[in-house]
């Protein structure tokens, strides 16, 4: 059986890879596999974590990595391999290549590795502050832009070679995507670019207050501006983990409002890795929007363990009762549903000031059960 781990996620693409005639592009994707072995032989890692895929390439190393020693090995090791690729190539024949590092929670599956951090890995990838880096410093080779949690616990400490001077900071977002994070850049050559580290207004403007700003994207939500609620949140800063599950939780809200599952269910993910006690809040109710997530987006057994779940920490959670009730109906079990829906009428019963709307549900999902069943 696959499990999931934490791990070390890595990500690589090649500059103006599009724009190359066909042989190029054939070249220029060998090269790239290349210069990514060998930076995992010069850190120690086997081969085969290395994924390629048209003009990119994912790694996924070992969940049992000494981090402080394999980020700047792979960093100095995919500098000097690039250089040895690069060495006899015209200027505009030279691969010139993208990274971005990061880690969390990652899920092996049919077509790959999935998870919360290869989305993010991706997302600092192709955002603006990634692109611009190799644009800004013509002779550089390679830009590195790395998670702020990753630059936190490894860069900042100055392990190895990779020095955190070299750094600089700032704000990755794909508004698109309903991506915006803080991160850390690093070239490989600054010589012709600018005189000191672009600035980014975003990660360098007074921070605002979360708080407030919160309860501001929450007001607009509850008025139906649920996307103008994703734009302040996405310029609100909040690297500490309070202020980051509050920006979340009302990021989750506003998702939903706009039936954007997929992202919602990013949001509540992270949550739950930031909050990892699933009884202490705001865990419960993350816990039920993410079934519903999975629920909306027809992944019945998910969303079916996540309530399930829910209700081993939280056994009052009579919106738990009720969304399994609802599920089981729909799937045809009529006998699991009722169990689940009287239980959930019996906490009703014994829970002062339960909300009607819920009293309701559930006896509007216990009318619909086949009358031989009830």
């Amino acid at each position: 059986m696959t499990r999931s781990r934490r791990a070390l996620c890595g990500a690589a693409d090649i500059k103006g890879w599009s724009r190359r005639l066909v042989p190029e592009q054939i070249r220029a994707q060998q090269a790239l596999v290349d210069a990514m072995l060998a930076a995992c032989r010069a850190a120690g890692l086997p081969e085969e974590i290395v994924q390629s895929s048209g003009d990119g390439v994912l790694i996924m190393p070992p969940s049992d990595i000494d981090e402080t020693a394999v980020i700047p090995d792979l960093v100095r090791g995919l500098r000097a391999a690039l250089h040895q690729e690069n060495r006899l190539l015209a200027d505009g024949a030279r691969i010139r290549l993208r990274f971005a590092l990061t880690s969390g929670m990652v899920s092996p599956g049919p077509a790959g590795f999935n998870g919360a951090a290869v989305v993010e890995c991706f997302r600092l990838l192709d955002s603006p502050p990634a692109k611009a880096a190799l644009e800004d410093h013509p002779h550089a080779e390679l830009a590195v832009i790395v998670s702020d949690h990753l630059y936190q616990d490894v860069i900042r400490n100055g392990f190895r070679d990779l020095r955190p001077e070299d750094f600089w900071p700032v704000r990755s977002t794909l508004p698109d995507k309903g991506f915006a994070a803080n991160a850390w850049l690093y070239v490989s050559d600054r010589t012709g670019g600018p005189a000191s580290p672009p600035s980014d207004t975003a990660a360098q403007a007074p921070a605002a207050k979360p708080d407030g700003e919160v309860e501001r994207a929450r007001t607009l939500i509850g008025t139906g501006r649920a996307s103008a609620a994703l734009k302040l949140l996405d310029a609100v800063p909040g690297d500490e983990p309070p202020a980051r599950l509050a920006i979340l939780d009302a990021r989750a809200d506003a998702n939903l409002a706009l039936d954007r599952y997929e992202d919602a269910k990013r949001d509540l993910e992270e949550m739950l890795r930031l909050q990892p006690d699933p009884a202490s809040p705001p865990g419960p109710s993350a816990l039920l929007r993410l079934g519903r997530c999975h629920a909306r987006l027809g992944a019945e057994q998910p969303a079916r363990h996540t309530w399930t779940f829910l209700l081993e920490h939280q056994p009052r959670a009579i919106e738990a009762y009720l969304e399994l009730g609802r599920l089981e109906r729909r799937a045809g079990r009529a006998a699991t549903a009722q169990n689940y829906l009287v239980e959930g009428l019996r906490l009703v019963r014994s829970a002062a000031g339960a909300p009607a709307g819920l009293v309701d549900g559930l006896l509007q999902e216990l009318s619909e059960l086949p009358a031989s069943d009830r």
